[in-house]
């Protein structure tokens, strides 16, 4: 008896071992199809193709790390970080103008509601849902505008309304703003951040026309400019003459004649006493002020002289008078009566 039950328990063991080898047989051949890891900033879904009486079909959200799931289910995983995207599509302006405009659009992946994403759009969903979303209200907010205006000042308003309608309550399109998404309970499932113009792509010919008609508006700002610069130059100089005609009003009172003689005089004493080369003539002009002749000048002007002896005796005349006197102030009198005593 004891040896038919060594002899079972020796049989039971081997069954074990073999089943146990084939379960890690299968693990092995399995592994990549039943281990799975949700990255940082990703979560998951797991769908179940055999679902039992208290499992769903679909559960999630799943967390990050390492989950291990029957073979015959699937693991899907999505990234919850905000996403970014280009996309050129191809519109007709309000003056049937068709060109190239490019997009740029950043998201996130809601993940309360990941498990309708998935089963509603799946890991595609972005070809699926957002792509052709923003593309049709990109073409139906761009036909209002002209292609100038997107050129130059239009280019934040397009922007602005391209993003307000793709996340209009009105539209059940499964894009929400990021704002509502933070304020309110929704069911889209995906949070929109904005919306950029990246490029506008006009016809050669259309873009070099509207940049000379901007060239030409700025030339013209300048004349305008300009214009003002001068009214405003005319008004200064027109107030600068009004102030010296009011200096001159209140000053000329206090300039008498006998001041200005007394200043002649003070300005002659002071030509006196330099060491500079100089004749001094005080005539009796009506304002009385000295007249001053340099004497090179003089010298230089006077006519040439007939004879050799003549033109030498002038010169002699005319150095010893310099040496003579280097300065003079002479008395009242007539210039010519200088010149024949010099003669």
């Amino acid at each position: 008896m004891k040896q038919k039950l060594i002899q079972i328990l020796q049989r039971v063991s081997l069954g074990l071992s073999f089943v146990a080898l084939i379960v890690c047989f299968l693990f092995v051949i399995l592994y990549h199809q039943m281990v799975h890891t949700i990255p940082v900033g990703h979560s998951g879904v797991e769908w179940h193709r055999i679902a039992w009486a208290y499992t769903r079909t679909s559960e999630g959200p799943l967390s990050e790390g390492v989950k291990i799931i029957m073979p015959w289910d699937k693991l899907y995983t999505y990234d919850l970080r905000l996403q970014t995207k280009q996309q050129s599509y191809q519109v007709v302006s309000k003056d049937g103008l068709h060109f190239q405009l490019t997009l740029s659009f950043r998201w996130r992946a809601i993940r309360e509601n990941i498990v309708d994403l998935n089963q509603t759009l799946g890991p595609d969903y972005v070809e699926k849902l957002l792509v052709p979303e923003i593309g049709s209200t990109a073409r139906e907010v761009v036909a209002h505008f002209s292609a100038e205006d997107l050129y130059t000042s239009a280019r934040a308003t397009v922007q602005k309304q391209i993003y307000d309608t793709t996340t209009a309550d009105s539209i059940r399109n499964g894009i929400v703003s990021q704002f509502d998404h933070e304020v309110k309970e929704h069911e889209d499932v995906v949070a929109l951040t904005d919306i950029l113009i990246e490029r506008i792509e006009l016809p050669e010919k259309i873009k070099q026309a509207i940049e000379n008609k901007l060239e030409q508006a700025q030339v013209a700002a300048e004349f305008v400019y300009r214009l003002e610069r001068e009214r405003l130059e005319s008004q200064r100089k027109l107030i600068e003459a009004e102030g010296i005609r009011d200096f001159q009003k209140t000053v000329a009172p206090a300039i008498t004649e006998s001041y200005l003689r007394w200043r002649g005089i003070e300005a002659t004493l002071k030509l006196s006493e330099s060491g500079n080369s100089k004749v001094v003539v005080i005539g009796n002009s009506a304002t009385g002020l000295p007249l001053i002749l340099d004497t090179r000048s003089v010298d230089a002007q006077s006519p040439p002289s007939s004879s050799p002896d003549q033109s030498l005796g002038d010169s002699k005349a005319g150095s010893d008078l310099r040496g003579e006197a280097p300065d003079q102030v002479l008395p009242s009198g007539n210039l010519s009566t200088i010149n024949k005593k010099n003669r």
